[in-house]
């Protein structure tokens, strides 16, 4: 599915502070927020949270977050 690329990259942000090590935790917490803010700054919504955008977007997150678990399934399957 084709996806703004804004869009693309706060859920691929989200992913990687879901997944990442605890090292990196601030880091990614640091890049997911600031794509958040620039969405809503760029949409002109200054009334939006961060919450609110990640509720509104919690739908495609979780289609994403379900196709990225099925290509590593499918790498390790491969790696076998």
């Amino acid at each position: 599915m084709s996806r703004h690329p804004q869009v693309e990259a706060i859920l691929e942000a989200w992913y990687d502070l879901e997944t990442c090590a605890p090292s990196e935790k601030t880091e990614s917490i640091r890049r997911f927020h600031h794509l958040l803010d620039q969405a809503i700054a760029t949409a002109g919504m200054k009334s939006v949270s961060r919450n609110e955008l990640k509720e509104l977007l919690a739908e495609r997150y979780n289609e994403f977050k379900r196709g990225k678990r099925q290509e590593e399934r499918a790498r390790l399957a491969r790696l076998r």
